[in-house]
């Protein structure tokens, strides 16, 4: 039997080969997860239930996820940095059909892995021409991160929808986390009056 056929022996190979810092992939339906931390192998299940579970609920407002997506684990934030050009403290970053993302089991520790798999699965099927503020607020929607928000008033109301734009993409201004929290208050109340497909254009 093959080691392709062999799911002890893929695992044992899996295993060795992040243990020496070599990528390992796995295939989930249409979607593949390469990591290069032995640690995200644990993480798999999570990914693909909030994966699964994101894909049926896009399909319910109207979106669907591309055929193939692929996960790109980094093997440590200064990693992620590098590849993506992002902050080290963006949990991941989605380009087309592929995730970017930190250490899945980093990810897990704080609580944040479904809820980040979700919001980038939302990115891959979101339409192009939606403005970056309603993109993250409606991301954040979708995947539930709102819920944790705090209460009250964000500080940013009056901001016009451009300045907000340009705040979001300001990844260093100490006011980014009240400009994700507003982004999420705009687009969940467009939500709640007009529905997903008309906010989506759909």
């Amino acid at each position: 039997m093959s080691i392709w056929s062999n799911k002890k022996s893929w695992t044992a190979l899996a295993l060795l080969l992040t243990s020496a810092g070599i990528a390992a992939g796995v295939r989930h339906g249409g979607l593949s997860v390469e990591y290069t931390d032995a640690r995200d192998r644990a993480q798999l299940g999570v990914v693909f239930r909030a994966w699964d579970g994101a894909a049926r609920d896009l399909r319910t407002i109207g979106l669907k996820v591309p055929a193939e997506v692929s996960i790109e684990a980094a093997g440590s934030a200064a990693g992620f940095a590098a590849q993506t050009g992002e902050p080290a403290g963006i949990a991941a970053s989605t380009r087309g059909s592929t995730i970017y993302t930190q250490r899945l089991s980093a990810l897990a520790t704080r609580g944040l892995l479904p809820f980040t798999i979700r919001h980038e699965a939302f990115h891959t099927a979101q339409p192009a021409r939606l403005t970056r503020w309603l993109a993250e607020g409606l991301a954040r929607t979708f995947s539930g991160e709102a819920v944790s928000d705090p209460p009250g008033p964000t500080g940013l109301e009056s901001l016009p929808d451009a300045a907000l734009n340009a705040q979001l993409l300001q990844h260093s201004t100490p006011r980014l986390n009240a400009a994700y929290h507003e982004a999420t208050r705009r687009a969940g109340l467009l939500v709640r009056q007009r529905g997903w497909r008309a906010v989506l254009g759909l």
